[in-house]
């Protein structure tokens, strides 16, 4: 997320939610955390958010906006996150709660997909058909639903037609 961060900063107060990316927790457990840290901003009385999360990072801003608190989101942006599950945990330890929860039977996946969002947020999701961690329209979410053909899974948030279009979103 760093070429995003970078290209954001000059519009928007940048923080970032550092989180194991290894996922060892489950999914809601981040997504408890991103509450807590975002709890610790101390945003002003109707002050809000914009989430952008890169894959795993996707699905928790999800889960935090629909069911923790979504009255301080203004907007989230997901790029290539696994919204209808990944082949990714088959192959790696099933003692990462959060890999575990991303599969393509995942229950936690399908709580998300039926709790609907708020209209006031707005939402941009980017995937990619020929992703090869996230393939087809697995990485499809709500909100507006952007294809890009750039399928390299790890490197996408370096591509600048990805983060133009993140920047772009945020500002609108």
């Amino acid at each position: 997320m760093y070429s995003i961060k970078k290209a954001l900063r000059k519009d928007f107060e940048v923080i970032y939610f550092d989180y194991d990316t290894g996922l060892k927790e489950s999914i809601k457990s981040y997504s408890r955390e991103l509450k807590e840290f975002i709890n610790r901003l101390k945003l002003k009385r109707g002050e809000k958010v914009s989430l952008v999360g890169f894959s795993a990072g996707g699905i928790i801003a999800e889960y935090y906006a629909r069911f923790l608190d979504k009255n301080r989101v203004d907007k989230i942006v997901t790029i290539c996150s696994p919204f209808g599950g990944t082949w990714y945990n088959r192959v790696h330890s099933s003692k990462r709660k959060g890999l575990k929860e991303l599969g393509y039977d995942s229950k936690l996946l399908k709580e998300i997909k039926k709790k609907k969002i708020r209209k006031d947020i707005d939402e941009l999701n980017i995937w990619s058909y020929l992703d090869p961690l996230v393939p087809a329209k697995s990485g499809r979410g709500s909100g507006i639903s952007l294809h890009t053909y750039f399928f390299i899974h790890w490197i996408i948030t370096f591509y600048p037609p990805i983060i133009y279009k993140t920047r772009k979103f945020l500002l609108e």
